[in-house]
C-alpha cells in the first residue's frame, strides 16, 4: 500500500513538471550512473554530489509550488464562505445580563447585520513565499574554481582539502574547521589548509607539539569534544587564534594513513572544528566527522602516491639533465653549477653551497655559492676550516647530517669567522667517489625543521651523479698529464703546454727576448653545442685549430688550454706584432666556410694578447691574457684585444 501511494506521488510529481524540470531530473541521472561507471574515487564523489544536487533543485521547486496551489485552494474556500447569501445565515443572540425577574428573551439578527455590526475579521493567509531560484550554473563550478591541469599532486590535494574543509564547516555551522599535519619525529604539527570566519587565525604553519587541545589529540590519537571552552585560558587551548575569540565550542578528529615508518595507531592529522555556540556538538559529530577523516584519508592515500611517483619523476628528469649538461661542457665549473640547479629545484632552500678541494691553493675552498635572501652569508672562494667547521667533519666522515637548529650547535659552518645571520636548519652531504671524497654540498634553510631522512635519500642520487663526473674528470686530467697531444685537435696537451710556457718564459727572461701569448676562444660555443652537438663542436675545433696552426712558425707552440680555448706561444714576438697576427687570424677563420652534415656555415673567435715584460711570470702572462680574452667576450666576441 505504501509503495502504491509512493508511485502515485511519483506521477503527480512527474505529470506536474515542466519541461526544463524534466531535462533537469533527466541530467541528473544520466551524471549518477556516469558516476557509478567512472574508476577514480573523487571524480565519482563529485558526479554523484552533482547529480543530487540537480535532482533535489527540482523536487524543492515541485514541493513549492504545490503549496502555493494549497495556499490558494484556501484563499477560495475563505472568500465563498464569506460571500454567502444573506437570506440564508442566520444568528440566535441569548442576552446573559438580561434582568432576572423578565423572562428570557431570545432574538434572531440575520447574520450579514451582525457582521456589518461587528468589526471585521479575516482568516490570516501565511504570507506566500517565492521559492528562491536556483541557476543550474551555480551547481557547477566555474571555471576558475577547478583544478588547474598542469597542477601536480600538491596543487590539486589542496584544492580538494580546502573544498572538504568548506563543506566541513558549512555543515556543522562551524566558526573555523582546519587541518593540521602531525609530524611527531619533529615534535610539529603543520597548518595545511583552514576555513574561518575569524580575523586573527593564527596561519603561520609550524607549531611545536604542547598541551593545546590540537597537540593533546596528535599525541593520543584519541578524538575530544570540549563542550564549554575556557575564554581566559583560550591562548594555552587552542592556540590557533592570534586574540581571543567568544569560541564555545571545540572538536579534534584525528586522521589515520598507515604509511611505511609509522605506527598503526599514529595519527598522521587531525582534522579541528570550533563553534561560537554553546554545546552544539555531541557523539553524532564525531560520526559525521568520522565520514569526512575517511574521505581525507583517501585524499592522502591518492595523493601520497601520485606524489611520490611525481617525485621519483622529478629526479630522473634532473639527473638526466645534469648528464646532458655534462655532454655539453665537461668541466668542473659545470658539473659544480648543474649540481646546484637541480638541488634547488627538488628541495626547500634558502642557501646553497658547494665545498671542493682547490688544487692551486692545496685547500678546501667554496666552489658554488647561491644566496636566495641575499643576506650576509659566506662568499664564494672562501677557504673553511677542515678540522673545526661542520663541513669539515661531514668530509673526514664521509656521513651525511641534518642538524635541524644551527644555533643550538656549537660549531661554524665553514670558519669560526662566517658571519650568517641564519640559526634554521641545514643538511650536508658528502660529495663521495669509491676512491676520494671530493667535497660536500650544504643546504640551509632559515626555518627550522626544514630536511628529513627522505631529503637526504632524493638529495643522494644527485650527489652520486655529481661525484661520478667528478671522477671522471680527474682520471680524465691524470691520463691527459701523460699525453702530450690533445686527442680532439692534434695540438699540445694542457699540461705539456703550461710546462713548456714555463720554460720560454724563464729563457726569454734570462736572454731578454720577446715573447707574447695569445688567448683564442670559440664565440657563442653553446649556440653551438645545442645547435651541432659535442661531435660537431669538436669538428668546429679541429678546423679552428688547423687553421692557428697553419698560421704560426714550426718554433711557436699552441695547446688546447680549455674546453673552447687554444693558446699560441709566439717566440720572439712583441704585443704589437702578436695583435697584428691575431687580428690576421681572427679575419680568417670568420670568412672560413665550414660543412657539416650538409650544412654550411661560418663560426667567429675572439682574442687575448698579451707580452712578455720585465719580471712577468708564466702565471702572470696567462692570468693577463685571460682577463683581456674576457673583456673580448663581453665586448660581443670576434675582437682581439691587448693588455
Amino acid at each position: 500500500m505504501t509503495d502504491a501511494r509512493v508511485l502515485d506521488t511519483i506521477r503527480s510529481w512527474v505529470d506536474t513538471m515542466s519541461l526544463k524540470q524534466e531535462l533537469i531530473v533527466l541530467s541528473g541521472v544520466i551524471l549518477f550512473f556516469v558516476g557509478l561507471a567512472v574508476p577514480g574515487p573523487i571524480l565519482k564523489v563529485v558526479l554523484f554530489l552533482v547529480s543530487g544536487s540537480l535532482i533535489t533543485y527540482v523536487i524543492v521547486g515541485l514541493k513549492a509550488k504545490a503549496e502555493e496551489e494549497e495556499e490558494h485552494e484556501l484563499e477560495e474556500l475563505i472568500q465563498q464562505t464569506s460571500h454567502k447569501r444573506e437570506g440564508e445565515m442566520k444568528k440566535l443572540v441569548f442576552d446573559d445580563f438580561q434582568p432576572v425577574e423578565q423572562p428570557y428573551k431570545v432574538e434572531v439578527k440575520e447574520e450579514a447585520e451582525q457582521l456589518r455590526a461587528a468589526p471585521s475579521y479575516r482568516m490570516p493567509v501565511q504570507e506566500r513565499r517565492e521559492p528562491s531560484s536556483v541557476e543550474i550554473s551555480a551547481l557547477v563550478a566555474p571555471d576558475e574554481d577547478v583544478i588547474p591541469k598542469e597542477s601536480g599532486p600538491k596543487s590539486e590535494f589542496a584544492y580538494l582539502l580546502k573544498k572538504v574543509l568548506t563543506v566541513v564547516k558549512e555543515v556543522h555551522f562551524a566558526h573555523t574547521a582546519a587541518f593540521y599535519w602531525v609530524n611527531k619525529g619533529k615534535g610539529q604539527i603543520v597548518l595545511e589548509s583552514y576555513v574561518t570566519d575569524s580575523e586573527c587565525f593564527a596561519s603561520h604553519r609550524r607549531r611545536e607539539i604542547g598541551n593545546d587541545l590540537v597537540s593533546q589529540v596528535a599525541v593520543s590519537g584519541q578524538p575530544k569534544l570540549v563542550n564549554d571552552v575556557n575564554q581566559l585560558a583560550q591562548a594555552e587551548i587552542l592556540g590557533y587564534y592570534e586574540s581571543v575569540e567568544p569560541v564555545k565550542t571545540f572538536v579534534g578528529i584525528p586522521i589515520f594513513y598507515k604509511q611505511q615508518g609509522t605506527q598503526k595507531r599514529d595519527p598522521v592529522a587531525v582534522l579541528v572544528v570550533d563553534s561560537l555556540s554553546d554545546d552544539v556538538f555531541g557523539p553524532e559529530t564525531f560520526t559525521l566527522l568520522g565520514q569526512f577523516t575517511k574521505l581525507i584519508s583517501s585524499l592522502i592515500q591518492s595523493y601520497t602516491d601520485k606524489y611520490d611517483l611525481l617525485l621519483d619523476s622529478e629526479t630522473l628528469r634532473s639527473i638526466n639533465r645534469m648528464r646532458e649538461q655534462f655532454r655539453m661542457e665537461f668541466t668542473l665549473h659545470n658539473i659544480v653549477r648543474s649540481l646546484g640547479e637541480e638541488v634547488s629545484r627538488l628541495v626547500a632552500w634558502d642557501y646553497i653551497a658547494i665545498v671542493l678541494f682547490d688544487e692551486t691553493r692545496k685547500a678546501w675552498a667554496l666552489q658554488h655559492v647561491v644566496n636566495r635572501m641575499n643576506d650576509s652569508y659566506v662568499a664564494q672562494g672562501q677557504e673553511i676550516d677542515p678540522h673545526e667547521s661542520l663541513v669539515g667533519n661531514i668530509i673526514q666522515t664521509g656521513i651525511p647530517k641534518i642538524i635541524e637548529s644551527v644555533g643550538d650547535v656549537s660549531l661554524p659552518r665553514y670558519y669560526r669567522a662566517e658571519r650568517v645571520d641564519s640559526n634554521g636548519s641545514i643538511v650536508l652531504l658528502p660529495i663521495n667517489s669509491v676512491s676520494r671524497c671530493y667535497g660536500a654540498l650544504v643546504i640551509e634553510s632559515k626555518d627550522l625543521k626544514t630536511y628529513s631522512d627522505a631529503d637526504v635519500k632524493l638529495l643522494q642520487k644527485l650527489v652520486d651523479t655529481a661525484s661520478a663526473a667528478l671522477e671522471t674528470l680527474t682520471l680524465t686530467e691524470i691520463v691527459s698529464n701523460y699525453v702530450l697531444m690533445d686527442e680532439t685537435t692534434g695540438v699540445a696537451a694542457r699540461k705539456f703546454f703550461l710546462v713548456r710556457l714555463q720554460e720560454e718564459v724563464q729563457r726569454a727572461t734570462d736572454f731578454d727576448q720577446d715573447m707574447a701569448l695569445a688567448l683564442i676562444s670559440v664565440d657563442t660555443m653553446t649556440e653551438h653545442l645545442n645547435r651541432y652537438g659535442k661531435e660537431g663542436f669538436d669538428f668546429i675545433l679541429q678546423n679552428v685549430g688547423r687553421m692557428i696552426k697553419s698560421s704560426i712558425r714550426q718554433y711557436d707552440l699552441i695547446g688546447r688550454y680549455d674546453f673552447n680555448k687554444f693558446a699560441v706561444l709566439l717566440i720572439n714576438t712583441t704585443a704589437n706584432e702578436a695583435y697584428l697576427w691575431a687580428e690576421k687570424l681572427r679575419k680568417n677563420i670568420a670568412s672560413n666556410i665550414i660543412n657539416l652534415e650538409q650544412k654550411s656555415f661560418s663560426v667567429t673567435v675572439s682574442a687575448g694578447v698579451c707580452g712578455l715584460t720585465g719580471g712577468t711570470s708564466d702565471m702572470d702572462l696567462l692570468d693577463h691574457a685571460n682577463q683581456v680574452l674576457k673583456r673580448a667576450v663581453e665586448a660581443g666576441g670576434n675582437v682581439v684585444r691587448v693588455f
